[in-house]
């Protein structure tokens, strides 16, 4: 018997496995290559990126971090899959390391075919050059030995990458979206700063009212941030998470149906979470990391990201919803307080200005989609309604006539018949019943728009007499359907669903 050593044999293809083709956009290339920065203490980074893409286009990364000698490019930097994190979870000057594990030093292979290191360290310049089709020739990594160069220099500590013969299919973003891109994603401290071509990646501050929170989640830890709830509709609304500072998942509204809500609120809605239990920075025994190797995002088949997630998606369905109420609230007191709805609500006796005003706010919180020029049609009819009762007329007219009026009015119900008189009373019920049921339509928060349309349009005495004609004249009907299905064809989300 005889025993035979073996080991592993590691192909260039490794490379993908690994992740970098997960940093195939300049977005996350440059994020991942900035926290490298970030991770060697510097004080700012500086990205400079082309105008256009030829065959001399290179992308450069500069910090002014510690820097690496050849014994670091060697021993740290080529060695793939090395995780500071779970070695060495905080930097020389206390940081928590952000950056990936282990491979996200050769993101730049995601938008490059060639990457240039070249690092100052205490008066030596270490240079590194690494080509990617040299790679693919190779059958091992171990059977390619690269080169560094050292040389004396003046330079300050601190490293450069290079990124050189780019994609020829790449898309370059304009420098503001890579600044703002790079300012959400990277952490906000008062001694780390990012530029790109030369200027300051700064907050884009968004119009709106700001919240902040903090609260437990049980099994988990504490959450952090802060939500806004913007003047406009956002291109990328949601709440992004954060861990370490660095954000790992982008905004997101966590599953909430937007079409439940009134008001475009789920898009107002912009923030971030902070979430340190993701990636804790003390550990006691083995776990699963909760990260994808890319930071672009969690495992989420992981019962911690499964139980945030839902936290999260009901604490954005609470914002949304209540937003909503201040909205409706403040949509109805706006409405009511015009000089003209507020003075005929005035002029009604006090029990049905009180009946009045809730079947107006009601309709009103129905109608969340609607332009407020349609709420104040739907609001004149009701007041209009209310302002022609017709028992209300009738009972005014019997106190203002003489007592010989009085007898003739009694005498000629009396002449009229109990056949006609039943038949009134029934018409009458009839309409109550419908008012009633319109109340109740009203009232119940499970109704929506189509239904308050559906009743009015079989009950167009509702909204005005002498509508009931149109409503029976089906040639004019299908004409009217007609005309507008061409006038709104491309358009059916704004196309009117009642006609009168």
């Amino acid at each position: 018997m005889s025993t035979m050593q073996v080991g592993f044999v590691f192909s260039p293809r490794i490379l993908d496995t690994l992740g970098v083709s997960a940093y195939n956009s300049v977005r996350k290339c440059l994020s991942e290559l900035v926290s490298n920065g970030y991770d060697a203490d510097a004080k700012a980074v500086w990205v400079t990126v082309p105008d256009v893409i030829d065959e001399n286009a290179l992308i450069t990364i500069e910090d002014n971090g510690t820097g690496m000698s050849a014994a670091d490019i060697k021993d740290k930097f080529l060695h793939i899959g090395r995780n500071r994190r779970k070695a060495g979870e905080r930097t020389p000057a206390g940081r928590l390391v952000i950056g990936s594990k282990g491979i996200g030093k050769l993101a730049g292979f995601g938008i490059a075919a060639r990457i240039r290191l070249i690092s100052w360290k205490d008066g030596e310049q270490s240079t590194l050059t690494i080509d990617r089709d040299i790679l693919d020739t190779v059958e091992a990594l171990s059977n390619h030995k690269l080169d560094i160069v050292v040389s004396k220099t003046e330079h300050a500590n601190g490293t450069r990458i290079e990124l050189l013969k780019l994609h020829d299919q790449l898309v370059l973003p304009s420098s503001d979206s890579i600044r703002q891109h790079l300012f959400t994603s990277m952490p906000v401290k008062p001694d780390f700063t990012v530029y790109v071509n030369d200027i300051l990646c700064t907050s884009s501050d968004t119009p709106g009212i700001r919240n902040d929170f903090s609260q437990d989640i049980l099994e988990l830890g504490n959450v952090s941030g802060f939500y806004i709830v913007a003047d406009n509709r956002q291109k990328a609304p949601g709440l992004a998470v954060r861990v370490r500072g660095r954000v790992v998942q982008e905004p997101s509204l966590f599953g909430l149906d937007t079409r439940t809500h009134g008001f475009f609120t789920a898009e107002k809605i912009v923030g971030e979470i902070n979430a340190e239990f993701l990636d804790p920075e003390h550990t006691h025994g083995e776990r699963r990391d909760l990260i994808k190797t890319s930071r672009d995002g969690f495992l989420q088949e992981s019962q911690p990201v499964q139980k945030f997630n839902e936290w999260a998606a009901e604490f954005v369905k609470k914002i949304v919803e209540g937003v909503d109420r201040s909205e409706i609230e403040h949509r109805t007191d706006k409405l009511l307080s015009t000089p003209d709805v507020k003075s005929r609500l005035e002029k009604l006796p006090a029990h049905i200005r009180g009946t009045a005003s809730k079947v107006v706010r009601g309709i009103v919180a129905k109608l969340k989609t609607a332009s407020d020029d349609d709420a104040k049609n739907l609001i004149e009819w009701v007041l209009r309604y209310y302002e022609s009762n017709v028992l209300k007329e009738l009972m005014n007219a019997i106190a203002a006539a003489d007592l010989r009026e009085a007898e003739k009015l009694g005498n000629l119900i009396q002449e009229w018949g109990l056949t006609q008189v039943n038949s009134i009373t029934g018409i009458i019920q009839t309409e109550i019943a419908i008012i009633v049921r319109l109340e109740e339509l009203v009232a119940s928060e499970k109704t929506e728009e189509i239904d308050l349309h559906k009743l009015i349009e079989s009950n167009l005495w509702l909204v005005k007499e002498g509508l009931e004609l149109w409503a029976s004249d089906k040639p004019l009907k299908r004409l009217l359907d007609t005309q507008l299905d061409t006038v709104y064809r491309g358009r059916e989300a704004i196309r009117p669903d009642l006609v009168c």
